[in-house]
């Protein structure tokens, strides 16, 4: 079956004046940008922007001319596909500037984003997922426990206004994963003006928020004809936290939640994601286990949880996920001496959160296996 690597060798040489860009180009772009193009493309609105394609061949140079993976769980097939969109005509007519790195430990701050001119005059915006860094990871841990919210929500509301000050014409915002909640939270949290401009806005399997109530707002409903949201079938990341039902349920050939994460999995028929009625029973499984085990956390059990994400990341000593697998011993033996360092009261904690994850899978299980699953429109009405 076809994946998005077809996609582009199959129609990255029709122009974006003659067939506008669509859900198919979201998917090529958010894969393509997590490649670090803020080492080639400068973070600055004021410099000239430059042409994707000689972006992209720049970036392989200073990456030592190979194909290499960008971290564990980011393949070196990611660079084979940047520079397969490099030598189309569709992307290499592309412009692109203002692509930045802000990486901070404390508080835990991994955003990146770029912007991407169209021939056509369209602008699209592009936040990038979680990346290799533990600190990328510690973020995620923040955003799916802190109340009030994590760095990148700020940056990405005053990134996207920078850019419609800067340019004129449509705006097209996308993101995957991590990438596609700040997209979300950007234009959900950003004032009218620029609302008004959004073409798009996709969301690629990306958590929710804290709470329901925005599913509720004029500002959502009013973006729910330019709103496109994404998630595989037995989607893992994309249930996470009070997450709405207007999404598409796209086809993939991942085994499992997690592996269906991965964009190379999502199947393609001819220039269309193939897609789906409804998530599997697995994703419905997923979704009441986070809805559930999220709502019922106390401060206590979230405080513990993030004391312990945050020192066991720390004490492995390591930058990212590839780090501590090619320094393996050192960074588990780091990681399970903090863990052994945590005082018994967090431990304790965290032995009744597992035991408590436990039950609501079971439960969630009894429940999709009985039919009585509830839909979230369900749930809040």
């Amino acid at each position: 079956m076809a994946n998005v690597s077809d996609y582009i060798k199959n129609y990255g040489n029709i122009s974006f004046k003659d067939k506008p860009f669509c859900d198919e180009d979201n998917v090529a772009m958010c894969m393509s940008f997590y490649m670090p193009l803020d080492k080639v493309v400068s973070p600055s609105f004021d410099e000239e922007p430059k042409p994707f394609g000689i972006a992209c061949r720049e970036l392989f140079a200073y990456r030592g001319n190979k194909h290499k993976p960008v971290g564990l769980v980011l393949v070196k097939e990611i660079s084979r596909l940047l520079m397969d969109m490099a030598a189309r005509k569709r992307f290499s007519e592309v412009k692109v500037l203002a692509c930045t790195d802000n990486f901070s430990k404390s508080p835990a701050v991994q955003f990146n984003a770029g912007t991407f001119l169209l021939p056509n005059g369209d602008i699209v915006v592009l936040f990038r997922g979680t990346d290799d860094t533990l600190v990328g990871w510690k973020e995620d841990v923040d955003m799916l426990a802190s109340d009030s919210g994590i760095p990148s929500e700020k940056l990405s509301v005053d990134y996207l206004a920078e850019v419609a000050k800067r340019f004129d014409g449509d705006i097209i915002v996308c993101g995957h994963s991590k990438g596609g909640y700040v997209a979300q939270y950007a234009v959900l949290n950003s004032p009218k003006e620029v609302r008004d401009r959004i073409k798009y806005l996709y969301n690629n399997d990306g958590p929710g928020f804290k709470n329901y109530d925005y599913l509720g707002s004029d500002v959502y409903n009013e973006l729910l004809p330019r709103y496109r949201h994404f998630i595989p079938q037995s989607s893992f990341i994309g249930m996470m936290l009070m997450h709405d039902d207007d999404y598409t349920v796209v086809k993939s050939n991942g085994l499992i939640g997690p592996l269906q994460h991965d964009l190379r999995t999502w199947q393609f028929k001819g220039d269309k994601l193939i897609t789906c009625d409804d998530v599997s029973a697995v994703g419905k499984v997923t979704d009441l286990v986070f809805h559930d085990l999220i709502r019922s956390l106390s401060e206590e059990q979230i405080d513990a949880v993030e004391t312990a994400v945050g020192e066991i990341f720390e004490a492995t000593g390591q930058r990212g996920l590839l780090d501590v697998k090619e320094n393996l011993v050192e960074a588990f033996k780091g990681g399970l001496l903090a863990a052994r360092g945590l005082d018994d009261d967090t431990k304790s904690v965290l032995k009744e959160t597992a035991k408590s994850a436990g039950k609501y899978i079971k439960e969630a299980t009894q429940t999709v296996r009985s039919g009585e699953f509830k839909t979230v429109k369900e749930r809040i009405n």
